[in-house]
């Protein structure tokens, strides 16, 4: 048969009523899920990673994947969970090809436990099952379905731990283990991908976790494939089949059973009394020339009769030719560029015209410039005829769920056949309200802990003092103007700096939780920037509004309408600065970077916002419109000289001329306002000041679009 047609038998099988981890889960109807891979391939930078990485895991077996650091565990988990794009290969799930509706089945436990880390366990676990179980639970459903959970995994004495981090104590490994664990588990998924469950893990809690797994995995009819460096002896014998790499080549696959007899056969027996696992990897790092005759014999044992025919190298060219081929044949169209498969007649060679249906495999017309296309035909049994095509290329992203969209080559059939396994139901869990609501709630708890924490409380408190005691009741005359521009000046750099900063260094960490969370389709981006935005901003406000509340009245000035004026105005500002540090913080991946960026921006908009420099050189002069101190300083000063009390002119060497009139009393306004030249009006000012809140949100919303890395 010619390369190119790919073909996909399906069978029909009885329904398999999924049962649950917890009670009170509604039931999925979903059935168990057979993973097959073959032919796995990738690459980095010119480097193979993997290459013809084979292996299957069936429900209710846990399947090892082992090999020395480096050997591509983690990559081929990456790829089996759809979230790396394979140069080349095969991943079926019950002979379906890995599309984004099997991927919501799929639960991937990242080697890293990634939290929120001022949130208790249980509010994690809370939040996890409020976005992620469905719509049609009542919440005291999902609390109970998390309370059961935290029962089944020993969670129930840390509920109310911190997460913690590595600056804060909080939950120990293994907790932070097992609560990475249950927010995969609150899907209820078939297929479960844990990378190196037991790092970090004494003995005891790595032996209760994996034989957690393995119950789960039989009682449940899961599948589940854990990536192992070395394990013990009683985690080894847990497992049902074992993935060996090393080099990024299959090793060995097989069960568990039969990994020493291997060795043996090959002339490398295990002694007794050894460890398992210790043997392998002493192997493995003995040398090349043991390494490839591991590899070697990896590669003799997939030629067996007893070897799993769904990884044998010819298992989908039998397929083809035996059942498809008999009644299916090639037409080459080389002048057009086409292949078409016509239906031979049937054995008997009988003429009916309805009995020949012919097919269009695939159209080029311009194959010089347009890029390859392969069409894929799903065949079932009957050979009706149902179309899924795709361009073999780039990944195609999702971009509100993160989760691509490519297509491997084809697989097989299976007894666990989905055919009729679609009750995925909608896309997302929750409505965008929905998220919108839990993700707001978050935030604000998350935030809380961080922003208003006891220093900066400290640190609010004493700055309001310090600044209003240093401007104590100062009197409003020509001597003090520069010191009423002082106050507004500071008390607007202040906040901005800080609330700059302040979402500038938040953002790292938590856009690790971001990209774990939306790769395992939790919530729409959208809604978590949204959620962001509404649940931070009573934050944000707070503390601004203590040191306003203090500073303010120290000062002597008790105009009712310049206290509110200068207050909006200082919040208004305060949630300028935090847009750009955000969009900062999201369009740059380093740290260093960022910081750097940040003090130049928040730095510049100081000296161009007219209080350290009202003279500016005319080729410079046009930065200040960039300046964001530029206008709130230009507001403050509208507010407090047009709407508080006048500024009484200077006995002797005024600097104003309205002042040396005979019978002047007070400075003009406008005479302080324009010094440093003529301001915009304050109704452009504070319109001027909306375009940048709204310009540097809409930038940091695309940044976390369209500015990813993948790790």
């Amino acid at each position: 048969m010619p390369e190119g047609p790919v073909v996909h038998y399906r069978k029909e099988s009885s329904g398999f009523g999924g049962t649950s981890l917890s009670q009170g889960v509604p039931e999925n109807g979903l059935r168990p899920l057979e993973l097959v891979f073959r032919g796995i391939k990738m690459s980095c930078k010119q480097k193979t990673i993997l290459h013809d990485v084979f292996g299957m895991a069936k429900p209710g077996e846990m399947l090892a994947v082992m090999g020395p650091s480096g050997s591509g565990k983690t990559t081929l988990l990456n790829a089996l969970s759809g979230r790396a794009k394979v140069d080349s290969g095969v991943i079926t799930l019950n002979g379906e090809l890995l599309n984004k509706e099997l991927r919501r089945r799929i639960c991937y436990v990242l080697q890293q436990d990634i939290f929120m880390p001022n949130l208790t366990l249980r509010q994690t676990l809370k939040f996890c099952a409020l976005l992620r179980l469905p719509s049609s639970m009542s919440t005291k459903a999902k609390m109970e379905y998390v309370d059961h959970l935290a029962d089944v995994l020993d969670l129930r004495h840390c509920l109310d731990t911190r997460m913690g981090d590595t600056l804060k104590r909080g939950l120990s490994g293994g907790e932070k283990k097992r609560a990475n664990i249950a927010c995969e588990l609150l899907t209820n998924p078939s297929l479960l991908l844990i990378d190196e469950p037991t790092t970090g893990l004494d003995s005891s809690s790595a032996y209760s976790l994996m034989m957690m797994l393995k119950q789960y995995a039989a009682e449940e009819s899961k599948t589940v494939v854990v990536t192992v460096h070395q394990p013990s002896s009683q985690i080894f014998h847990m497992f049902d089949r074992i993935l060996l790499l090393c080099k990024g080549q299959v090793a060995y696959f097989g069960k568990e059973k039969n990994i020493i007899d291997f060795f043996t056969n090959i002339g490398l027996p295990i002694e007794p009394h050894y460890n398992p696992a210790d043997f392998i990897m002493e192997q493995l790092k003995k040398g090349c020339e043991i390494q490839e005759k591991i590899i070697s014999a990896a590669q003799e044992l997939r030629c067996t009769a007893d070897y799993p025919s769904e990884l044998k190298d010819n298992s989908v060219t039998d397929l083809v030719s035996s059942s498809f081929e008999s009644q299916y044949r090639a037409i080459e169209c080389p002048h057009c560029q086409m292949t078409m498969w016509q239906r031979m007649h049937a054995r008997h060679h009988e003429t009916d015209p309805s009995t020949e249906e012919k097919l269009l495999w695939s159209v080029a017309k311009e194959p010089m410039i347009s890029p390859p296309v392969e069409l894929r035909v799903m065949v079932d049994e009957s050979h009706k005829i149902t179309t899924v095509c795709s361009k073999k290329g780039d990944s195609v992203e999702d971009e509100d769920s993160g989760r691509s969209s490519w297509w491997s080559d084809t697989g097989h059939s299976s007894i666990y056949d989905s055919h009729e396994d679609h009750l995925y139901g909608p896309k997302w869990p929750a409505s965008f309200w929905t998220q919108l609501r839990v993700l707001s709630q978050r935030n604000f708890i998350e935030g809380r802990r961080r922003m208003l924490s006891k220093l900066n409380w400290a640190q609010t408190f004493g700055l309001g003092i310090v600044s209003g005691l240093m401007w104590f009741q100062i009197e409003r005359k020509e001597e003090t103007i520069f010191d009423i521009k002082g106050w507004m000046f500071f008390s607007s750099t202040y906040w901005m700096l800080f609330a700059l900063f302040e979402a500038l260094v938040s953002f790292p960490p938590e856009r690790e939780v971001i990209n774990k969370e939306r790769a395992s389709g939790a919530y729409r981006l959208s809604a978590y920037y949204c959620a962001k935005m509404l649940g931070e901003l009573p934050l944000m406000i707070t503390l601004p509004t203590v040191f306003h509340i203090i500073s303010y009245p120290l000062l002597g000035f008790t105009a009712s309408y310049t206290f509110l004026a200068l207050w909006g105005f200082l919040l208004l500002s305060t949630i300028v600065a935090q847009s750009v540090g955000l969009f900062v913080g999201a369009a740059c991946h380093d740290l260093q970077m960022s910081v750097t960026i940040s003090s130049l921006y928040s730095l510049s908009t100081m000296l161009f916002g007219g209080y350290y420099a009202s003279t500016i050189p005319p080729w410079l002069s046009w930065l200040r419109y960039l300046s964001m101190v530029h206008y709130t300083f230009q507001a403050m000063q509208i507010v407090e000289f047009e709407g508080g009390s006048p500024v009484t002119c200077a006995a002797e060497n005024t600097l104003y001329v309205a002042c040396r009139q005979e019978n002047a009393t007070f400075v003009p306004p406008n005479d302080i306002i324009n010094k440093g030249g003529e301001p915009l009006p304050l109704w452009a000012n504070t319109l001027v000041l909306f375009l940048f809140l709204l310009v540097f949100r809409l930038l940091g919303y695309l940044s976390l679009r369209f500015f990813r890395t993948a790790k």
